[in-house]
């Protein structure tokens, strides 16, 4: 078995004909700020915009239609490609098809993705990314160890609808996230693990933070505190290691 260098996802074409045309189909968030639903004053909020630059989003490389009539087999989802010609030429790229039924559709890339070891890859909705009539189905699936593809699923959300998807919209996104690192958590009362000075302290700091909102900020500039954004508290301590931008 091959091992991926950290920090890296390898992709292995099926292939050598497709070598080096991921690109045409996946496409890196980083620097990606920007949403055409977004108004102004949503891009002041730092957790939007750091979080629309997360993770990796799949591309459509065809203009086409898909319906669903209501019913639980593959064949209750119809797919029509504007240009039949191209989808046959990039087939072995990108084949989209309702494999699965259940009003989904599946779309099954030309190469596989593997991730260093311990690291698995989620799939999901593209960050605040929207088509109206399908959601994208979650899957967290063990790319280090998996020695073949896998593929990305939607869920038709609106039967009877004719549903358009145009080249180049996100139909899959993905994200690399370690093994056992959400299954360590849980949800815990604070006055479990805090003495009761602790939680008197944090519950006033965040009183003081709803007062500044509610009389202070509305009076600046754009009506906007910046406090969040520029790493602080209500207090003006600053937080440790805040990021306002990816790292590269």
């Amino acid at each position: 078995m091959i091992k991926v260098p950290p920090s890296t996802i390898a992709i292995l074409p099926f292939n050598d004909y497709w070598k080096g045309q991921h690109n045409l189909v996946i496409q890196s968030l980083h620097n990606c700020v920007k949403r055409d639903w977004f108004v102004k004053h949503a891009y002041y909020c730092l957790p939007l915009t750091i979080g629309n630059q997360y993770g990796f989003v799949i591309k459509s490389l065809y203009d086409f239609t898909v319906h669903w009539n209501g019913g639980i087999n593959p064949s209750d989802v119809t797919i029509k490609f504007d240009n039949p010609t191209e989808y046959g030429q990039l087939f072995g790229l990108q084949k989209i098809d309702p494999h699965f039924g259940m009003g989904t559709f599946t779309i099954q890339l030309g190469f596989i993705l593997r991730t260093p070891k311990g690291v698995n890859i989620m799939t999901g909705n593209p960050p605040n990314y929207f088509i109206d009539g399908i959601a994208h189905m979650t899957g967290v699936v063990e790319t280090d160890n998996l020695r073949r593809d896998f593929t990305f699923n939607l869920k038709i959300t609106r039967a009877g609808h004719n549903i358009k998807i145009h080249k180049g919209d996100w139909i899959g996104y993905f994200i690399p996230y370690p093994r056992h690192f959400v299954d360590t958590f849980s949800v815990v009362d604070s006055q479990d693990i805090f003495t009761q000075d602790q939680v008197n302290e944090e519950q006033k700091c965040s009183d003081d933070f709803g007062v500044e909102r509610s009389t202070m900020d509305p009076k600046k500039r754009n009506g906007n505190g910046r406090r969040y954004w520029n790493g602080e508290d209500v207090y003006g301590n600053q937080f440790p290691d805040h990021q306002k931008n990816l790292d590269k």
